[in-house]
């Protein structure tokens, strides 16, 4: 018998739980869509592909070795028909010398520092692995440096956390995020200490200008989350939210006043910003989510529970009225002292 290489293995793995359950999506379906006529802009508002300031030979070169290769990348679509040809040569021939703008020196950051993991093999020989399973407009999330997004974040948008794949191993996009980390094992207070606002902190941290866009989840729950021996089959993960420790982790964790179990990790909230560099996304570059990624998977809003989330919202905010976010932390025996300000 032929052997199977390990990779390609868990590759196959991969491509079949990716895809999600097939299920029938009801009317509101889009609803934290755009409208379906929206039409899709460019990445770049130059062609600026090296990063490096103004449009030269180099551009137009590498925009001309993209076309060659037969291969879609959004982010070298000039006049965002979803194709790479003549067309966008023309346009790049005709922005020769042309400054770029700090928007588009980070997204060609974003683009160089990533490129490879188009290939997935290379995204997990370099310690990316699935972060949750699949879900329509985000399709499966893949995570390199889980401890990265903590509350000492620094945006780096050449240095994003994370990588969304469809079903196919297609890489559409990657994100950024911040907040308490799901994967923290001290015994140490979270967040800490009096630096605790009962919102965490108003985030606005990110790529230039006004048109990112950081959404947030709350009391965030995942399971089949182990990093010491890390799972390539997305089917073996979940992802809730809206749960507080009682409901997420086990009891031997919560004595211990810890939010992470060999599998299980919790943590009270954490922002999100998804960059659509490789796929075109007619919502936009920084939407929350595409709608034509992973149709066939559940919403977002499913991770929800029955009672209390918002069918309509796509990354419902769990409401904190009434002190939850201090009653969550005090499951686990971590009350800042603003915590106890509050009563």
């Amino acid at each position: 018998m032929q052997s199977i290489h390990p990779l390609t293995a868990a590759l196959a793995i991969l491509f079949a739980a990716s895809g999600g359950s097939a299920l029938a999506q009801d009317d509101h379906a889009h609803a934290g869509f755009c409208a379906p006529t929206t039409k899709a802009t460019p990445v770049l508002s130059t062609s600026d592909f090296d990063g490096d300031g103004t449009v030269t030979r180099n551009d137009i070169r590498l925009l001309r070795q993209q076309v060659r290769t037969g291969q879609y990348i959004a982010f070298f679509d000039r006049n965002a028909d979803h194709v790479l040809d003549r067309k966008d040569i023309a346009i790049a021939t005709a922005e020769a010398g042309a400054k770029s703008t700090e928007l588009d020196r980070q997204l060609a950051a974003a683009y160089q520092a990533t490129k490879a993991y188009r290939n997935i093999g290379a995204a997990i020989r370099a310690g990316f692995v699935p972060w949750t399973p699949s879900f329509h407009g985000h399709g499966t999330h893949w995570v390199q440096r889980p401890e990265k997004g903590s509350l000492g974040y620094v945006f780096d948008p050449g240095a994003p956390e994370g990588l969304n794949y469809d079903a196919r191993g297609r890489l559409w996009a990657v994100f950024y995020y911040s907040g308490p980390s799901p994967t923290r094992l001290n015994g140490g207070k979270y967040p800490p200490g009096d630096s605790y606002v009962p919102n965490l902190h108003a985030f606005g941290e990110g790529f230039a200008g006004d048109t990112d866009v950081w959404h947030h989840h709350n009391g965030a729950c995942f399971t089949g989350l182990n990093y010491e021996h890390p799972t390539l089959d997305a089917r073996k993960l979940t992802f809730r939210q809206g749960l507080s420790p009682k409901e997420c982790l086990p009891a031997s964790a919560i004595a211990k006043g810890l939010p992470v179990a060999p599998d299980v990790k919790w943590t009270p909230q954490f922002h999100m910003l998804h960059a659509w560099i490789y796929e075109l996304n007619r919502c936009g570059t920084f939407a929350d989510a595409d709608p034509d990624l992973a149709t066939r998977s559940p919403l977002l809003e499913s991770t929800m529970p029955k009672e209390g989330g918002d069918p309509q919202a796509p990354h419902p905010a769990y409401p904190f009225a009434g002190g939850t976010l201090c009653a969550w932390l005090s499951e686990l025996g971590q009350t800042p002292a603003s915590c106890a300000q509050r009563k």
